[in-house]
């Protein structure tokens, strides 16, 4: 499924236990890979959020797909504890198909920051849940005016820019944050997540009885989400990563009822 918010296009495919992956456009940017999908061949950056199957398996499919078809060089940031297992894994599936994979492993820890082009980074942040894991933010960086240059007239600011003054000042902003599988402790750990302009979040379980099996297994309940209903600052909350036990329809009639002040600006990305 693809959504859309502006100039930013958002494909995905997300089932807990089944598979997850998204892809952004612009910047071709994957985070999570599932089971693999040709859909991500065309992407040059990978972030890995942790070692579960479901979000991993179709890794060494992507790599091997982008060789066979002249795609170039990946990057892949993954959790630094998971580093070197994945590393002997992707060298071992090269060598049972034959074939050389063209990528660049990067361990991160939480706050690591890797620039994808003029403008835009991902930066690493830390999340709750039953391995090692790691959430990511598209951060942008845009010029805009100096504060005390925006009353001047127009020949005044071109008088200035002749002179060599520097009129902007650079404003950055969290774009896109996925939070890959989580607790919902992660809000607190990390309170960016509430202002990021679009904000990838899992909610896996619905059913009351299954409150503790998301705390469990680390993932989140609809329910946890409610005390945080009036913080949302976001401009958009896609919510992903639904259990097969319940239905989209199910998932919506969550939010409605449960998550009332935002149900406005909730997303599903579920397949």
């Amino acid at each position: 499924m693809r959504l859309t918010f502006g100039n930013l296009s958002l494909e995905c495919v997300s089932r807990g236990g089944d598979r997850t992956w998204f892809r952004l456009q612009p910047p071709g940017v994957a985070f999570d890979v599932g089971r693999g999908s040709t859909r991500l061949a065309g992407v040059k950056n990978i972030f890995v959020t942790h070692g579960h199957l479901d979000h991993l398996l179709g890794l060494p499919f992507v790599l091997s797909y982008r060789a066979r078809h002249g795609g170039g060089g990946t990057r892949i940031g993954c959790p630094r504890p998971i580093a070197e297992e994945l590393s002997r894994w992707l060298e071992g599936a090269a060598r049972l198909e034959a074939s050389e994979y063209d990528y660049e492993l990067i361990p991160m820890d939480p706050g690591d920051r890797i620039e994808l082009e003029a403008g835009l980074a991902i930066e690493a942040f830390a999340t709750d849940h039953v391995v090692p894991s790691l959430g990511y933010h598209l951060i942008r960086t845009r010029k805009r005016l100096a504060q005390q240059y925006r009353e001047l007239p127009r020949s005044e600011l071109a008088r200035l820019r002749a002179e060599g003054a520097e009129l902007e000042e650079a404003r950055q902003e969290d774009w896109v944050s996925y939070c890959g599988d989580t607790t919902v402790e992660v809000l607190r750990r990390e309170p960016r997540l509430l202002s990021s302009r679009i904000l990838i979040l899992e909610c896996t379980f619905l059913a009351p009885e299954h409150r503790d099996r998301a705390g469990l297994y680390g993932h989140v309940h609809v329910d946890d989400l409610a005390e945080f209903a009036e913080r949302f600052a976001n401009e958009s909350l896609v919510l992903c990563h639904l259990s097969r036990r319940h239905s989209v329809a199910e998932l919506k009639a969550a939010v409605e009822q449960r998550l009332a002040p935002i149900a406005d600006r909730v997303e599903y990305a579920v397949e």
